[in-house]
Formats: structure tokens, sequence, C-alpha cells
């Protein structure tokens, strides 16, 4: 009787699951890492096309290929070009352009700092957690202020910059072609995107005895190359031992990066008639200081890379490799992963079961996440760099450091060139743009992925030891 009586609800309940069932489900929001993946490609979709509208180029419509590279270039903040920015591209093109580098810049710092700001919708706690994790803000709150400041961070920099670069270009090529100049510029070194307008690929190779003008695009690229949450958090809190972790590294590797890339230049090119032979010393340390500046983020150049030593190459392969600060315009694997990879290594020489640095342990699965970004990029490299050596090798003959040189600016995101890239073919150029793009998204997504798989297990397995060496 009991089972009789319980008969009915138990109909009752099966009808609700069916109707349930039949109902269609919400659509599950995209993983934080498609997103940005998606946002990209769209913007660089939408750049190609307005590359290629007739007015965008000064001889006619664009080859789609070469729309595609200089769009892609633009969004991803590199600065590598298969044709001269002023003397191919229209100014109408050279508007789209600005707009490229802003809106992937900004794009990119935002994406990173609240990837879930998107569609109206509150973020959640995992995603919070998620963007916390990627480099992109300091905590759980705060992230759509942190926004905010970031657009008004780059804006006053980007204005500040166009001020002082207008009192050079206005004399010399007038004060409205100044002004757009001086304006371009500012955005292309804020951004890191270190596109020019002075033709001829010369970059600024005119302005190379130019303190003003030198000091005011590196003083940019280092401001693009810091994140909005380690200006925040220094003008916040204003005293070393209150800081992050993170923010200390940035600020201890910054200019310990930018100091040893300006010796090392120097030492290395003060003998080469190309770059800095026969110049004051002043004329000298600056220009290796540019370089140095330039090197980890943007690519401006004030001589050809094509006839710099060899050691100094192989340097800077380092410096671009590291790059800037994570949720920055900055490229490579990013200041903090380095900084995690030294400090592991270092702890792993003086004995120590867990990695320290500046009295702060690192969480081990950070540090896996660091070898794991570190070692991705490294087979990145030098696999897209064989694949070209094997395709434009035979025909360029060229040594394989020029194009090991190149690969790395490309992933990167700085635009050092040693001239390799507009003599390309288009294989070689397809590549370069897969590169590109990796490299600008590659270490973000990874983090996150990891992040997002970062599960705590419910055993753990048996231990066994390894002959390590």
């Amino acid at each position: 009787m009991p089972m009789l009586t319980a008969l009915p609800a138990i109909g009752r309940t099966i009808r609700l699951r069916a109707r349930r069932g039949l109902r269609p489900r919400r659509p599950t929001s995209l993983p934080p890492a498609a997103t940005l993946v998606l946002g990209f490609l769209g913007l660089i979709a939408a750049g190609t096309a307005a590359l290629l509208l007739p007015v965008s180029a000064r001889a006619g419509p664009a080859d789609p290929l070469t729309a595609l590279f200089t769009a892609t270039s633009a969004v991803c903040v590199t600065g590598l070009v298969v044709v001269d920015t002023g003397d191919y591209w229209s100014p109408f093109g050279q508007v789209v352009l600005l707009l490229l580098m802003e809106l992937g810049g900004l794009g990119f710092m935002i994406g990173v700092t609240a990837l879930a700001l998107f569609a109206g919708r509150r973020i959640s706690l995992r995603q919070r957690v998620a963007v916390q994790e990627s480099g992109g803000a300091p905590g759980l709150g705060g992230q759509g202020a942190l926004i905010r400041r970031t657009v008004l961070f780059t804006l006053a920099c980007e204005a500040a910059g166009a001020l002082l670069l207008w009192v050079r270009f206005g004399p010399r090529f007038g004060w409205a072609e100044g002004l757009w100049l001086a304006v371009f510029h500012a955005v292309s070194a804020f951004t890191n995107g270190s596109f020019d307008l002075f033709g001829g690929f010369r970059s600024l190779a005119a302005f190379r005895d130019d303190p003003l003008v030198l000091l005011t695009s590196a003083g940019l690229i280092v401001a693009g190359g810091l994140s909005i949450v380690v200006v925040e958090e220094v003008r916040r809190t204003r005293r070393w031992r209150r800081l992050s972790l993170d923010t200390k590294l940035v600020l201890l590797g910054v200019p310990l990066l930018l100091l040893g890339g300006t010796a090392i230049l120097f030492l290395v090119e003060r003998q080469n008639p190309a770059s800095l032979a026969g110049r004051p010393v002043g004329l000298q340390l600056l220009n290796a200081a540019f370089h140095s500046a330039a090197a980890r983020t943007a690519g401006f150049t004030t001589w050809d890379f094509a006839q710099t030593d060899d050691r100094s190459l192989f340097f800077l392969l380092g410096l671009m490799f590291i790059g800037g600060a994570p949720g920055s315009m900055a490229g490579g694997i990013k200041i903090t992963t380095a900084g995690a990879l030294v400090a592991a290594v270092w702890s792993t020489l003086r004995g120590r079961p867990e990695t320290a640095l500046l009295e702060r342990r690192i969480p081990t699965r950070q540090i896996g996440q660091a070898f794991a970004v570190a070692v991705l990029a490294l087979a990145l490299i030098a696999n897209v760099a064989l694949v070209i050596s094997l395709i434009d090798g035979p025909r360029l003959q060229l040594p394989f450091i020029e194009l090991l040189f190149e690969v790395t600016s490309a992933f990167g995101t700085v635009g050092f060139s040693a001239g390799v890239t507009p003599r390309l073919s288009a294989a070689g150029r397809l590549l370069l743009i897969a590169t590109m793009f990796v490299g600008r998204l590659g270490p973000v997504t990874v983090a996150l992925a990891l992040t997002a798989r970062g599960r705590e297990a419910p055993y753990r397995l048996p231990s066994e030891p390894l002959r390590i060496g």
C-alpha cells in the first residue's frame, strides 16, 4: 500500500523532469581565452577589409596578403611590415592603422583586465579569478574601474608624448602635418606598434641625434610596457614594503633590462660604423639606451639592423623574448614569467624545496605555468624559424640568426627587422602572421587555460625520483 500511494508523486516527478529536459538549455558562455581570440580575429578581419578599400593605398587597392599582414601587425602592435607605411598607405590608410594600433593595444589590456565585461554580463567569481591569475588585475574586485583608469592613462600618456614630439616635428614638417606625425608616432610608441611615416623603411634614423625625439619615444615605449596595475599600485601605496611581489618584480626588472641592454649594445656596436661608431659618446649611449628600451616592446630603430653585429642580435633576442609587464601593451613571455623562472633555478641551485623571490614564496603551480609558457614559446619560435629557413632560405641566402631574429621579433610583437620580412614569400609571410597573432595572445591564453584547468586532484600519485643531468 505505501508503494501504491507513492506512485502518483513519482509520476509527477518523472513528468516534471521530462518537461524540463525538453526545454532548450541556456547557451554556455565562451571560455575567457576563446573570447579574447575571437575578438582579436574580428578586429584583424575588420582592419583588413578597411585596408583593402581603394582609398587606403596610394596606388589603388592593396594586395590582400599585404593588407592582412599589415592589419595583423597593427592589431597585435608589432610593427613588422612588408611595405613602407608612409610610402604605401594613403592618409586614410594611415588613420586606419592608428585606430587598429589603439584598439589592438587597448583591447588587449582591457581584455586581459576584464575578459568577462562583455555583453553587459556580470563577472562571475571564476572569471574574476581567471583575470587575476592572468596578470590583468591585482584582485577580484574593482576591475571595471580599472578599465576606465587604463583608458585615461593611455590617452594622457599619448597626449603628453604628442605635444613633445610636435615641438620637434612642427617646425620641420609644418605645424599641421607635424601635429599629425606627432599624434601618430605618440600612439605608435605608447602602444608599442612602432609603425612610422617617414618613408623608405628608415624608422627614426633621421632623428638619431635628437635627444627630445628619442627620449620621448623611449619614455612612451616604457610607459606602454608597464601595466595600469603597476602604476595604480605605486600611486596608491607609495611604499616599497607594501607593494605586491608582481609590482616589485616589474619595477626591478624594467631598469635592470634597460641598463643591461644599453651596456651590451654600447660595448658591441661602438666600433660598428653602421650603427654607433664615429659619434660622440653621449649620442652613442643615447642610441644604445633607446634600442634597449625598444627591444622589449617596440621596434623603432635609428640604424639598419641588417648591418648590426651578430652579438647584438643574439642579445636582443633575449630582450624581445622577455618583453614587458603582464596586462600591458608589451609582448613576450613577460618580466614576471622570466623572473619566476630565474627564481626557480636559483632556488634549485641553493637546494630549497620551494621557489622564493624577494622574501616571498611563489606557488608551485605558477612555476609550472611559467615553464609551460616559456617552453611553448621557444618551441614555436624555433620551429617557425626552421620552416621559414627551409622555404625561403635557399633563395634569400641569409644567416639563420637573422631569420630567428625576425621570428622572435614577430612573437614578441616588437617589430625589429633585419630587412627579412619584405623579402619573404607568401608562405613565409603567412607564418609570420600566425606568429604575431600567437605571440600576442599565446602567453595569456596558455596561462588562462592552465588556470581554468588547475583543479586539485582528489588523490596523490606515488612519488618516484628521476636521474637529472
